[in-house]
């Protein structure tokens, strides 16, 4: 197996096995509430080594999908490209970090750092590798550029929706926190999918 080839297995991994942990996880916490509760709830209390463990594989799955990003995705004219790519091998750090200090570390500050700045890392990755796809090759990169642009333009949408529920104290607050990270997680999804494909060319 090359190495590009390795790369995108780990982006089309990540949230598969991060979605499989999930449910495995919330299916050994008795009332745990997939509406109400936050994903990182698994990270504290019975079997949270599962979901702190979760949090350590995804963050490395998908700092893997940026180092292939950034060795994959077409040189063009500026940064964007690389700095997206960059900024995907921070989000993976960032999320291991999530794993690392869960919730009830120092009162939920570290964790909660770390998982908003994630987000927001997230979101600018997918923004800018689409402005850095402007000037590739539109019959291989154009579907996979609007992709990013729209994925990362609703992602930012869905994040204010979930900053709302949660300074509301929203009974949903953890569905619209599931439907929110669903976008990311399958742009992250299908990176390494668009990675493998251009990589048995």
């Amino acid at each position: 197996m090359n190495k590009q080839r390795f790369y995108a297995y780990c982006g089309i991994m990540a949230p598969l096995l991060f979605t499989v942990l999930v449910v495995v996880a919330s299916l050994l916490r008795p009332g745990y509430s997939q509406s109400y509760n936050f994903i990182s709830d698994l990270g504290v209390g019975p079997y949270a080594f599962i979901q702190n463990l979760n949090f350590i594989i995804f963050g490395f799955l998908s700092l893997c999908l940026g180092l292939g990003l950034r060795e994959g995705l077409p040189k063009t004219p500026g940064k964007s490209i690389r700095t997206g790519s960059n900024l995907v091998i921070l989000f993976g750090l960032l999320v291991m970090l999530a794993g690392v200090f869960p919730e009830d570390y120092l009162s939920q500050l570290p964790h909660n750092l770390v998982s908003a700045s994630a987000f927001l890392v997230i979101i600018a990755a997918q923004l800018l590798v689409g402005k850095g796809l402007k000037n590739a090759d539109s019959s291989v990169w154009g579907r996979y550029r609007t992709y990013c642009l729209v994925s990362g333009l609703l992602s930012l949408v869905l994040l204010l929706v979930l900053r709302v529920a949660v300074s509301t104290d929203s009974d949903y607050q953890g569905a619209v926190q599931r439907i929110f990270l669903a976008v990311p997680w399958i742009w992250i999804g299908g990176s390494g999918v668009k990675l493998y494909t251009t990589s048995v060319r």
